[in-house]
């Protein structure tokens, strides 16, 4: 008998202590616990890694190859575990090519129904282009009026039929088949006349047209229509027309229209017919429609300009003159400031006064003319311009200095052949409801899912497309209901915030239908505003309904209200957690009595802030006036220095935009700091009053396992001079370098200062060995008897930052370097712990405790983006009062987060809204927490409100108590 639930004994992965733990099947189950308790180590690194292993073992040795294998985990037994799905943060691309459409596999979708229910659409002469049959052709011919003359013809293709001896062979070729008139240029001609040869010759370049059938347009005649017409495009390649003689266009619904001819001295109308597309007024040819041409990662639909990238690689002006305020002799043109190229601005300041171009005027003042002569240059004094200039770095791009220097002066720009469609014209000729299928794309998901399910189509289209069309509007619909209506299938993956990336990736999961699945997510609510989580647990609770299991590593409040089984890890980090401490219900966590932390948070037992007095904004502001990037309608923002700033709205109000893509370069420029070109704005004001801006994002801070994070802080300098100060080594020469896993002088010769060695197992899984010469250690053995404190150099690196702390008691440079770690809450983590297997949350914090131990003066503006993702209610505590020393010593916080606990403890609120895409972009409300909850337009405000009032009458309740 199946089992009922996935049944764990005796798991000791990572910092896991033998954890025997059952999880019931098909219900929602919540894991939760301090940051580095061991709850992803639970979730994906044993349930996800063992039903993915499982999985692709059933599958053949020639298929596993190409697949990625998990090992297996550390356990005693894992019984009754389905096939497993993760969905990550880590599962974005950073590809331009990887879209919304193509990553929740819409655009496959659309991509098909293009290809078997599209109409091509000529763009020359807007003429439909259909491949013509027999059938469709007599049909079409049957909307003529009756009693009008009509011939069937054929053109003659491939015959060069120049003097009377070759028409003469032609005639008897063309008497054989069966065929008894042709027309040549405007002349009907008789096959049996003998003077033929000479009469066709002495028509200069023949068009030739043979005569299949000469009959009447009448009602009854289909048949004979159909058998001629099957024999004209048989003998005529695919092609043939049919000539109708009237003085007037005739009245019918042919969509080529018609062209006039003249047949001894009678006119005709020509109707064309191609079994190929090939358009009957110009002649255009187009390729059949298949999935291919609509892809534009594929050759035969990518546009050959930019290959399917949508834009193209080219100079940009406003990076080549950043500052129009400046004129030509104050450096304008900022290639040419450069030592190497100075001598560029000097030949364009000789000639200038020979052309009339102005010096010392700023360069927004010149003229048109003037500025063509920058960028042309003037070939008769051997000066290139601009122009020349770039042509000529380009012609040298194999040296990469130049290929360097010449990239800092390009970016991208919509490509001019498709307009940013990504496709060749041969695809964007095909619609359906009048639409191409990058037009659909273009459509705001809302509207391309009200488009495509009121689609008008024909009984035999809507019996053809009906799959397509059926799963084209659920996936749509997927991602509607999660939300994100206000975005567009063309929109890449790597613009998207964290949040909508999470539930893009979602929304594949749920597209794909799959039932008794275990379905593991990492903290699905990242990146969502309050409002937007309940959309969110609706999607979680449908994978649900259809009978799948789904494991959630989540701290949104919400989320644990929404669980059918709790399930906390902890107590603490590290090597003090990694126990089960609850499993249960809701209720039974809210109780007194629980063993849970997370349980007294929820109940408001610990952490509610009891900060009413807010900073005062007196400290100086940031203006940034007239931001329109994205979605941003001309905001200008006002920031507070000195200050905890939040930037809060709903997911895709423009938080990211207005304060990482546009606020952040913006003033990195004015600092004149390379940063990338900011989105559209006006001015920034203020920046005078700080001395260093630092954007602290949850990018990895390293991909090598060489990084860690006492290398990051600079803390393993000091730790190496402890040994190297030591008798022993000393007696040796030892010095500082012999203590680096990273240098030849101590690191094992046999890994390389790894600590194991890889195997290459071909079909298999490459297998990574402990180093049989250091046993993994990563040093020579003579440098790891060197001991400080009884420990060798490895040991050392094998401590907890806390009992690193502790051990180097004594050594002031080491315990202010590991003490920043301490204060940021990641005192779990060991010190040689390989950065590349650090979480973007505690990347983040890692870099906050670097830039702290280094201890500078200056005026420092810190941007963070979320810094609360993947933190526990006990840990944004601990954060808060890093964010606490950072003020105190004069530093200013901006920070993008929805986390109610930091929306509390914030002194000045600036949100977004009211809602998302177009209809968001605008600052709705300012102020204090208090000021904002007043404001009823703000999201923000009402779940704000809320707060505040929970929060007030807790600290009556501890008030009436004492």
């Amino acid at each position: 008998m199946a089992k009922r639930q996935i049944e764990l004994r005796g798991v000791e992965v990572h910092n896991l202590k033998g954890i025997d733990l059952d999880i019931p099947h098909r219900q929602l189950v919540v894991f939760c616990g301090v940051s580095g308790s061991g709850k992803t180590s639970l979730a994906f690194d044993t349930l996800y890694a063992e039903g993915e292993r499982r999985y692709i073992e059933t599958f053949s040795a020639y298929t596993r190859q190409f697949l990625q294998r998990l090992e297996k985990p550390d356990a005693e037994r894992i019984d009754g575990i389905p096939p497993a799905i993760a969905v990550t943060h880590r599962n974005t691309s950073r590809s331009n090519r990887s879209t919304i459409g193509t990553s929740t596999d819409t655009t496959d979708y659309l991509r098909l129904l293009y290809a078997k229910i599209g109409r091509v659409i000529c763009p020359d002469c807007q003429q439909e282009v259909r491949r013509d049959t027999p059938q469709s052709a007599a049909d079409a011919v049957q909307t003529l009026p009756a009693g009008l003359r009509a011939m069937i013809v054929h053109p003659l293709p491939g015959v060069n039929a120049q003097t009377a001896d070759d028409w003469q062979t032609l005639a008897a070729t063309l008497k054989e088949q069966g065929f008894l008139r042709l027309i040549v240029a405007g002349k009907m001609l008789n096959l049996a006349d003998d003077s033929l040869a000479a009469a066709a010759a002495s028509v200069a370049a023949p068009q030739i047209l043979i005569v299949d059938d000469r009959l009447t347009t009448a009602v009854g005649s289909a048949q004979r229509w159909r058998d001629s017409l099957e024999t004209a495009f048989n003998h005529g390649g695919g092609a043939c027309a049919v000539l109708v003689q009237s003085e007037a266009t005739p009245d019918t619904a042919l969509q080529a229209g018609g062209q006039p001819l003249e047949i001894d001295g009678s006119r005709y109308w020509r109707f064309n017919f191609s079994r190929a597309r090939r358009c009957g007024s110009c002649g255009r040819e187009f390729p059949e429609p298949e999935p291919r041409l609509f892809s534009f990662n594929s050759p035969l639909g990518a546009c050959p300009q930019c290959e399917g990238f949508g834009n193209v690689i080219d100079v940009d002006m406003d990076l080549v003159v950043p500052d129009e305020k400046k004129s030509i002799r104050e450096g304008a043109i900022a290639p040419w400031t450069t030592p190497a190229y100075e001598h560029e601005a000097q030949e364009l300041i000789a000639l200038a006064g020979d052309f009339d171009l102005p010096l010392d005027v700023p360069y927004s003042q010149l003229s048109a003319r003037q500025r063509q002569i920058i960028a042309d240059g003037v070939p008769e004094r051997n000066f290139g311009g601009l122009r020349g200039f770039f042509a000529w770095l380009d012609r040298h791009k194999y040296k990469m200095h130049l290929r360097v220097f010449a990239s800092r002066w390009r970016s991208g720009r919509p490509c001019p052949s498709c307009g940013g469609a990504r496709l060749r014209p041969e695809a964007l000729a095909v619609r359906i409801g009048g639409l191409n299928i990058a037009e659909a794309s273009n459509l705001k998901i809302h509207d391309a899912r009200l488009f495509f399910q009121q689609l008008s189509l024909s009984d035999f289209d809507r019996t053809v497309g009906r799959m397509m069309l059926e799963q084209v509007v659920a996936r749509l619909g997927y991602v509607d209901d999660v939300g994100l209506g206000y975005l567009t299938l063309d929109r890449t993956l790597k613009t998207l915030s964290g949040g909508e990336s999470q539930r893009v990736a979602l929304t594949s999961a749920l597209g794909s239908s799959l039932v008794n699945m275990l379905y593991v997510l990492d903290e699905p609510s990242v990146g969502l505003h309050p409002r937007d989580t309940e959309r969110l647990i609706d999607a979680i609770r449908g994978l649900k309904q259809r009978g799948n299991t789904v494991v959630v590593v989540e701290h949104e409040p919400s989320m644990l209200l929404a669980a059918d089984r709790i399930i906390e890890i902890g107590p603490f980090a590290g090597e003090r957690g990694g126990e089960v401490i609850f499993q249960g219900t809701l209720e039974q966590m809210l109780a007194e009595e629980t063993t849970s932390i997370t349980g007294d948070y929820l109940a408001g037992r610990r952490g509610v802030s009891t900060k009413t007095k807010r900073r005062p904004t007196s400290r100086g502001w940031l203006r940034l006036v007239g931001a329109r990037g994205n979605n941003l309608k001309n905001v200008t923002a006002e920031f507070p220095l000195g200050v905890l700033c939040l930037v809060t709205g709903v997911s895709g109000s423009g938080k990211s935009t207005l304060v990482e893509d546009t606020l952040y370069p913006a003033l990195k420029r004015r600092l004149r700091e390379d940063a990338p070109k900011p989105m559209d704005f006006d001015d920034v004001i203020g920046d005078g009053q700080i001395d260093e801006v630092l954007l602290v994002d949850q990018s990895a801070i390293g991909r090598s396992p060489r990084s860690n994070p006492v290398t990051y802080i600079k803390a393993f300098d000091e730790i190496r001079k402890a040994f190297a100060e030591t008798g022993e080594a000393k007696l040796h020469n030892f010095t500082v370098s012999h203590f680096s896993f990273n240098s030849e002088e101590g690191r094992c010769p046999e890994c390389q200062g790894d600590g194991f060695i890889e195997i290459d197992m071909q079909f298999l899984a490459d297998v990574y060995m402990k180093c049989s010469v250091c046993q993994g250690r990563r040093y020579k053995k003579e440098i790891l008897k060197v001991k400080y404190r009884n420990h060798d150099i490895s040991e050392v690196l094998e401590m907890t930052v806390r009992e690193a702390f502790t051990f180097f008691r004594g050594s002031l440079k080491v315990q202010k370097t590991l003490k920043r770690l301490i204060d940021v809450g990641l005192d779990y983590l060991r010190l040689g712990q390989p950065a590349n297997t650090l979480s973007g949350g505690e990347a983040q914090r890692l870099k906050l405790a670097g830039y702290m131990s280094e201890a500078k003066r200056r005026r420092t503006l810190f941007i963070l983006d979320e810094p609360t993702t993947g933190l526990h209610f006990s840990d944004i505590v601990v954060l808060l009062e890093c964010f606490e020393a950072l003020l105190d010593v004069g530093h200013s916080l901006i920070v993008v987060e929805h986390n109610m606990q930091m929306m509390l403890a914030a002194d000045y609120i600036i949100d977004l809204g009211p809602d998302a895409g177009e209809a968001g972009g605008q600052v709705i409300a300012r102020g204090t927490p208090e000021q904002v909850a007043a404001v009823s337009d703000s999201r923000t405000g009402v779940v704000l409100a809320t707060a505040l009032q929970q929060r007030a009458q807790h600290l009556a309740k501890l008030a009436s108590e004492s």
